[in-house]
């Protein structure tokens, strides 16, 4: 705070500004003399004069600081607040501040009160407090909950004397309503208070410039997810886990968690993570929402231990208590159905959808889905079920024969007489219809080749007698019993099933891919058709081969010339990038700064069957078209072909399968 001075104050002590005022009352006394020498004496005498007295008079003054932007010593200027902090609802803001006697009044004592915004913008808390600094225990400068906890407020400050300076704090409240965005503020003011023992106490200054402002940061928040992964995302990487039941859970990176139901099984429970990912203590409200499943079915909420989740914050709803930010907790979703029942309809994933409610802010939520997989798809990779809808394809099942996670590996060389390698899927396919029918098979599966062009291969289809889901020796092949030229299941009554492989001849020159079957399933006599586009084979990628080189001469004499060529080919069956040639110079040997008769050939050249430009270098970095003519002992030379034109080797610069760079490097004998 700026210092209060009356007039009088000003002009006294301005005199003696470069000391401190001198204390009121004071009696300041005076005596003067003259000194003489007596005519005819040699000794000087001095005479005193009477004594003069002058008392100081009161002068009362004091600051208080941090100041904030006002002009007006008397009022607060909450736009340009001398301190700020950012805080939760519910938290607790100190703000240090100190009074000083700048007067020279002893024995002085202020009263402690807060001046709220005059404009209204920023709001005042509730209850606003002080504490002395004594309060402040392990001397780090601010109040914890305990110290404030163990310490009594105050609301005066007394007995201090002139330049005393005397520690304080100013303490409140956050409202646990508080929005975010929300300003609060107070202002320390002191009012000074009539000292008695100056009869000619000339005023009572009052000192509140001193506003501070708090900004709310509210984030109330919420996640739940799969057990251990209250986000869903699959980070950290959650394994299958056993549900109470013995069923096998699987949660997944799109915030899901799936269970398969067999005949048998009438009850699953799920675990579910909820974390707290606001900024303050929250209480989180728990609802379900089932979906899909067979009338009949019942989602209980338990807590870890099996015991029934309750409402611990009186508002009706099932929660998980409250938790600190960041905490978390575990739920049980226990879901009881009839055992062999169907899903409400074909295709449908019976689901439960949980969601996490906060009660800070209830528009802060979260869902996530537990799916219950009921058998009814007629075909596909899963085990078809009768029920099921014709019309939704199958989905993939891991770890088959030519699943993704087990790819084709082609060898490195193909010749025209190469073989196919066979890649199979195990398949099934049930009629779901009330009379006996025959279903046609077919399917097709379009592969890129190496050399740029696309086969059409047609997958064959098998019988998998033994059901182990791999093509045995002996096992049949479905043929037409129909007529109309396309392999069939022959009759099956209603409800059967057949287990079927399906097989692909992946040609030996494939190219580095993921190859889709379009497979159909009809019925030539009802029209009923499924499809299953979702079965894939991995073609994965073949190494390239190391690069030739030759010299021209097997002997040299020193200052002969030795010429190097050096040919490196994509003989992967997929595109590499950023592919280049490099080549250093021998030991004994100088780069060959001459260029001999008849063809005076550069010393480095470089030629490609790729389009593009060839550009050389010699450090692997800065590349240009321009031929390399010096390089210094045990240097190297890099060589390769800028496919997109950016004036640089880099990985947008691509090398089909099959194209080459030839590096001719010519050196001197030393």
């Amino acid at each position: 705070m700026k210092k209060h001075w009356t007039l009088t104050a000003l002009i006294a002590l301005t005199a003696g500004a470069a000391h401190a005022a001198t204390e009121a009352g004071t009696v300041i006394t005076n005596t003067a003399e003259i000194v003489f020498t007596p005519e005819g004496s040699t000794t000087p005498t001095p005479v005193e004069s009477n004594k003069v007295t002058t008392t100081v008079l009161p002068v009362p003054s004091f600051t208080i600081v941090k100041n904030d932007g006002s002009a007006d010593v008397t009022t607060p200027d909450y736009s340009k607040p001398g301190q700020t902090a950012t805080a939760r609802p519910g938290d607790t803001v100190v703000f240090p501040y100190t009074l000083t006697n700048t007067g020279n009044v002893p024995n002085e004592s202020y009263v402690l009160t807060n001046t709220p915004d005059p404009t209204a913008a920023v709001k005042t808390p509730g209850s606003v407090t002080y504490y002395p600094a004594s309060a402040d225990t392990n001397n780090d400068g601010t109040l914890s909950p305990a110290e404030i906890a163990a310490a009594t407020p105050i609301t005066t400050i007394t007995g201090v004397k002139p330049d005393q300076s005397v520690k304080f704090f100013q303490v409140y409240t956050v409202p646990t309503t508080a929005t975010n965005a929300d300003k609060y503020g107070a202002d320390p003011s002191g009012t000074r208070q009539d000292n008695p023992a100056f009869n000619n106490d000339p005023s009572v200054p009052r000192d509140a410039n001193n506003s501070n402002v708090t900004t709310v940061d509210r984030k109330d928040a919420t996640l739940i997810g799969p057990k251990a992964d209250p986000d869903g995302n699959g980070n950290p990487v959650t394994a299958p886990y056993a549900s109470p039941e013995g069923v096998l859970i699987t949660p997944s990176a799109s915030d899901t968690q799936t269970a398969h139901a067999t005949t048998s099984t009438t009850t699953i429970t799920f675990t579910n993570t909820v974390q707290n990912t606001g900024n303050r203590a929250d209480v989180f409200d728990i609802t379900t929402a089932p979906a899909g499943f067979p009338t009949g079915t019942i989602v209980t909420l338990l807590k870890p231990d099996g015991t029934p989740l309750t409402d611990t914050d009186g508002d009706g709803v099932p929660d998980v208590g409250s938790l600190a930010p960041g905490a978390t907790a575990d739920i049980l979703v226990k879901v009881t159905f009839p055992a062999g029942s169907a899903p409400t309809a074909p295709g449908t994933l019976p689901t439960v959808t949980v969601t996490s409610t906060s009660s800070n802010d209830p528009s802060k939520k979260d869902d996530t889905k537990d799916i219950v997989n009921l058998p009814g798809l007629s075909f596909g990779n899963p085990t078809p079920t009768p029920g099921g809808d014709p019309t939704i394809p199958g989905t993939p099942e891991a770890g088959q024969p030519g699943s993704p996670t087990s790819p084709i590996l082609p060898p490195s060389t193909c010749t025209a007489g190469s073989p196919a390698i066979r890649s199979t899927v195990a398949l099934e396919i049930a009629n779901l219809g009330s009379a006996p029918d025959t279903f046609d098979v077919s399917g097709v599966a379009a592969i890129k080749l190496t050399d740029g062009t696309t086969q059409n291969v047609a997958v064959q289809y098998f019988r998998d007698t033994n059901g182990n889901r791999a093509l045995d020796t002996g096992e049949l092949a479905l043929t037409d019993t129909n007529g109309n030229g396309i392999p069939d299941t022959g009759a099956l009554a209603p409800g059967a099933e057949l287990k079927l492989i399906a097989a692909v001849d992946v040609p030996c020159a494939a190219a580095a891919q993921t190859i889709t079957l379009n497979q159909t399933a009809k019925s030539p006599t009802t029209g009923v058709t499924v499809p299953d586009t979702n079965d894939t084979i991995l073609v994965g990628k073949t190494p390239v081969a190391a690069p030739s080189k030759t010299v021209d001469k097997a002997e040299a004499k020193p200052g002969e010339q030795l010429t190097y060529t050096i040919i490196g080919k994509n003989t992967s069956n997929a595109n590499v990038t950023k592919a280049f040639i490099k080549d250093t110079l021998p030991a004994n040997t100088s780069f060959s700064t001459t260029r001999p008769a008849p063809a005076l050939q550069d010393s480095v050249e470089a030629f490609s069957t790729a389009a593009g430009t060839i550009l050389y270098s010699t450090n692997g970095t800065t590349w240009s078209a321009a031929k390399i003519t010096t390089l210094a002992t045990g240097g190297t030379v890099y060589a390769g072909v800028d496919t997109n034109g950016n004036g640089t080797i880099d990985t947008g610069d691509i090398l089909a399968p099959g194209e080459s760079i030839t590096l001719i490097f010519k050196v001197t004998v030393n």
